[in-house]
Parts: structure tokens; sequence; C-alpha cells
């Protein structure tokens, strides 16, 4: 997701300073306008004394427990209300935690602040606990062309749609040769590609124009399978339709095809969850080692891509195991997803996803398994949301007490 924000960071020790002044250089904030200070807590006070506040303050505090909720309470006076703050203290202990975040503060962390703490904050600031619940978004992409990503997407997106009872969009990216209207025997009113003509037009109302609803769980973006050239597909365009499809949703998975291009690796960069599908051969283990290098330098070592053996018997003959090629990637998979041809052709014969063909195929719990590894969730409707806090808390005075 491609955050736009204004941030202010003030740092007092090197490393959160660096971490800052690389923070705009990551794909999911380089449209933020971020600007790093010395100085700590204390230069924040007086420099929002002459100058506007942004979305998101991160400072940085060096002083004890009592030292730093004064100066809180200094920089509340100067900070216009609605602004959200991430505090960066050098006590490590659970009740200062807890006192801190009380006054209203959204995150309290100890420093000094690394990158990719500071990127992890800075996305649960972003997220507002009482708007809507936050869309996941999956992108699946094939080692190689023919593994069978496409089938795995769709399988995904029916199990979350269907057994686990998620919302779900299915965006199949294969804009000429696409499968996901064709697997769902559905036939798309406009080809997906098209939306992508005019970017400035596209927008939710645009959008569902392209959609198929296969049930109300579940919508296809997909192609008609006429040929049509799709050149220079613009890298903001796809990454408008995909943040347009979260807002309508609560699963968005992504079938990615086999291509290498600007939008490509920006979508499989900016997906919640990237996930790779290979097949038992060695061609497929060496791309999956390049992408792998290099997807998983881009998203952090907190977000690394996860791993797909399909048809994992495949090759059981060859004495390729999926053991070996784990061992291979240093990768464990997330699901090993047997060879059985006949099944799959059949019910793609049929427009259905394996587990409306076969109710009791031994696939069925395999996807709806992998769906909730990856973030699928039953229906939240009438949960109450987590408490969280933000710092409007911070800002308000308190109130008089009366006898």
């Amino acid at each position: 997701m491609q955050y736009r924000l204004t941030i202010d960071v003030f740092a007092i020790r090197d490393e959160t300073a660096a971490a800052g002044k690389a923070l705009a250089e990551q794909r999911n904030f380089s449209r933020c306008k971020v600007a790093v200070r010395e100085g700590g807590l204390q230069r924040a006070i007086t420099h929002y004394a002459d100058h506007p506040s942004p979305n998101l303050i991160i400072v940085e505090d060096d002083g004890d427990n009592d030292t730093l909720q004064g100066r809180l309470d200094g920089l509340a006076q100067v900070v216009e209300p609605g602004r959200k703050l991430i505090v960066v203290g050098a006590v490590n202990d659970i009740s200062v935690y807890r006192r801190i975040v009380s006054l209203g503060v959204t995150d309290y962390l100890v420093s000094p602040l690394r990158l990719e703490a500071m990127m992890d904050a800075i996305e649960r600031a972003a997220h507002d606990p009482k708007g809507p619940e936050r869309c996941r978004y999956i992108a699946v992409m094939g080692a190689r062309g023919g593994v069978g990503s496409s089938t795995v997407a769709q399988n995904l997106a029916w199990a979350a749609a269907k057994k686990i009872g998620m919302r779900t969009i299915l965006a199949d990216l294969d804009l000429t040769f696409g499968t996901g209207g064709l697997a769902f025997n559905q036939d798309p009113r406009q080809p997906f590609g098209e939306a992508f003509a005019d970017p400035d037009r596209l927008d939710a109302t645009l959008l569902e124009r392209y959609m198929v609803n296969d049930d109300e769980n579940l919508q296809i973006l997909s192609t008609s399978g006429n040929l049509r050239h799709y050149d220079g597909i613009d890298e903001e365009a796809v990454e408008k339709a995909i943040d347009l499809c979260r807002q309508m949703t609560k699963l968005v998975i992504v079938d990615v095809p086999h291509t290498w291009s600007g939008w490509v690796e920006g979508v499989m960069i900016g997906a919640d969850e990237a996930v790779l599908v290979v097949s038992p051969d060695i061609a497929n283990i060496r791309d999956a080692r390049n992408l792998l290098d290099f997807l998983n330098s881009k998203r952090g070592d907190n977000r690394p891509c996860k791993l797909i053996i399909n048809k994992s018997d495949l090759a059981r003959r060859t004495r390729l195991l999926p053991k070996d090629i784990s061992n291979t990637l240093g990768v464990q998979p997330i699901a090993n997803i047997p060879f059985d041809p006949a099944a799959f052709i059949e019910a793609a014969n049929d427009g259905k996803m394996i587990g409306e063909r076969f109710k009791s195929h031994k696939t069925v719990g395999v996807f709806t398994d992998l769906a909730m590894k990856l973030g699928a969730r039953g229906s939240t409707k009438g949960a109450k949301p987590d408490k969280k806090f933000s710092l409007p808390g911070l800002f308000r005075k308190p109130q008089a007490k009366t006898a």
C-alpha cells in the first residue's frame, strides 16, 4: 500500500535519524513527505510553536519517565489536534509504555529506532481503528509460466469466499490471456484491461463495471479473452485499481502474470503477502531463487515472500522432493499441493473450483488452510474493534472536576 503522509522525525540518535532519511526510499513510503531534524522532543516543541503540524510526528527523547511526560505536555500545547504521535524513548518498561499510550500517544518504542520498526509503527498509526477493517492484499505469482499460479490464486479466492465467508475480489492481471472469469464460468462485461486506458477516470464506480459477481462474497476482475495489446501499463494505475478494490472488500487476491515489469514488481513488493508458486524442476528453483532474493530485499525481513510448491509429487521419481526445494531455497513452503491433473482439468472444464466440483477432494482443506495462513478471516460483522489510542486524546485539555 502506498502511503501519502507528511511525516516529521525529530531524532537524537544517529540510528533513528538514518531510519527517517531512509524511509522515503522505501516503496510504500515513496510518496510521503518526510523531514528529519535533530534535537528530539525538545526541538519539536520549539518547532511547532511557529510551524504547522504534519499528519504524523515521530519524536525521540532521552529523559526519564517524568521528564518525558512533562515534555509531551509541552508538545500538546503547540501541535494541532488530530495529529498522530509516535514516541521513541530511552526507558524500556511496560509501565512506561502503558502510561504514555494512556495519554493518547499512538505508539511508544524504545530507541534507537531502526527502519523496519519505524515502518511498522507508521503502518499501525496510519490505520484508523474506528474506520473499516483494513483489507488484506495477497499477490500470487509463478516462478515460471505454467506452474499453476492462476489455479492457486483462483482456488484461494474461492476458499476465502465460500469456506471462510470473507468478501473477496479476485483481480486477474493477465490482461490478455487471464482465466479468472473463465475458471468460474463467468463472462466479464468488459475486459479488465480497459480500466487502465484512462487512469484519471478510474474510480470505484467505473471499476464495478468491470466486475462480475460469482456470488455475494466473490467478485472477479478478468479478461474475456480477446486479443488486445495493453502496452505501457502505468504502475500508478495498477496501484490505484488495487487500492480501489481494497476499499470495496475485505480481501483482494491478485493473480500476477509471469512477466517482469515495473508494475509487476510494484504489485509483488506492495502486497501484504507475496506468494511465489513453484513446481519441482531445476528451472523453477533457479528463477525462484532470483525472485526471492530480489523481492525479499525490497519487502524487508518482516515481510518475506511465501512459497507454495505446486504439483509437489510430480517429480517423485526424479527424487526432487519438496524438502530438497525448500533446503535449496532456504524457505519452508506454506503448502505442498499434490498433482492431480484429471481432477483439476475436469473442474476447470466445468467452470468450477476443485472444492465445488469434488467436495471431498484432499486439496479443499489445503486451500482453506492456506487462505487462513495468508490472513483470510471469517466475517467480523458486529464485532467490536480493538481499543487503540490516538493523539487527539493527548491534546484534549483535562476537564475540570466537579464536586
